[in-house]
């Protein structure tokens, strides 16, 4: 597991000489596979690892064990720490989301303030090779695109995820900072049975948290039944082939994502919206990434019946106006002496 976490971790460039890394610890087999390692490796690559952990304040007693295990093993390793509480499920009612979804923003919100705080480069996740099979074959059953099929990016900008109503302006990286923190996934090439093999070696153990049994939860079912049955009557190396998708559709995203942002504005045109002749010379691919592009900025996610409806508005080109979810609506506006334009109004807060 060593040599491929490396060899991974240079071949992708995910940190160099002098940087910072933060590790998100839980506890689990995963996480705690990835401390031990990156603190073997440390000196070879010279980076200095910080461990951080988020209690969720889920599970009582349990989570509280969780994060004084962390805390040992950070000791136990001569590493800087940061453990912080977070009243999970207050946050999932006041923002009305799910549990997994306020949990999710809860931890990119404290990894923000840790990187500003520790002055970290990057802060690495402990998705693997399996994680990463996953996630794609969930997508697959739930519907996606290309981005979609892109399954777990290994490299993603830290402000951009922690942007939410926990990271407010201080949370941001320091003005002197030369790049903003990463959040990292070193682990994608290796699997869950490298980790549990690797844990053994050393003798070290690790935290279970019971929710990642229980079938209440799509991921688990996944993980427990759907892939190893399709694994036995279909594909023995499905995980192989669904790791391979991703990296093909995130390399292709990419190039897409490129050429948008090469032919849309930027973003503070943003407010003068789409010129239509333009936008309906595009190929249909891009078209979709153009319309994405305008509303990615407002955190209006569209389906793809409701990006086609729009497109098709834009293709027509009439003036009026679109109704789209939470409020949004886009307007193709017509004025004297210019072209067309499709403009998006953002609903007023409160």
């Amino acid at each position: 597991m060593l040599q491929s976490l490396e060899r991974y971790l240079r071949k992708h460039r995910l940190v160099r000489p002098g940087q910072r890394v933060g590790v998100a610890v839980s506890g689990g087999a995963d996480s705690v596979a990835l401390l031990r390692a990156l603190a073997t490796l440390a000196p070879a690559l010279g980076i200095v690892p910080v461990v951080l952990h988020l209690n969720h304040a889920l599970r009582g007693a349990d989570s509280d064990a969780d994060a004084a295990f962390v805390a040992a093993l950070a000791s136990r390793l001569a590493l800087d720490s940061a453990i912080a509480t977070e009243d999970v499920a207050g946050l999932a009612a006041r923002l009305h989301l799910s549990l997994e979804a306020a949990g999710r923003r809860a931890r990119y919100a404290f990894f923000q303030r840790s990187a500003t705080a520790h002055r970290l480069d990057s802060v690495a996740t402990a998705h693997t090779r399996d994680d990463q099979a996953e996630t794609v074959l969930l997508r697959l059953l739930r519907g996606a695109g290309t981005s979609g099929l892109a399954g777990i990016h290994r490299s993603l900008n830290l402000a951009e995820l922690a942007a939410s109503p926990l990271a407010s302006e201080s949370d941001s990286p320091p003005a002197l900072q030369p790049e903003p923190p990463h959040l990292i996934r070193p682990m994608l090439s290796i699997t869950r049975q490298q980790v549990e093999q690797f844990l053994l070696s050393l003798g070290q153990p690790f935290r279970q948290d019971a929710s990642n049994l229980s079938p209440q939860f799509l991921r688990n079912r996944v993980r427990a039944q759907l892939l190893p049955a399709l694994e036995r009557d279909y594909n023995p190396q499905l995980r192989q082939a669904l790791c391979e998708t991703a990296e093909i559709a995130a390399a292709e995203s990419a190039f897409l994502d490129d050429l948008a942002a090469s032919v849309f504005p930027q973003p503070s045109d943003l407010g003068r919206g789409i010129q239509l002749d333009f936008f309906q010379e595009q190929p249909l691919a891009l078209q979709r990434r153009i319309l994405r592009r305008l509303c990615h900025p407002h955190g209006l996610a569209l389906d793809f019946a409701q990006l086609e409806n729009l497109r098709d508005f834009a293709l027509a080109g009439h003036a009026g106006r679109c109704q789209l979810p939470r409020g949004f609506v886009a307007e193709v506006v017509r004025e004297n002496f210019l072209p067309p334009r499709l403009r998006l109004h953002v609903p007023k807060a409160g």
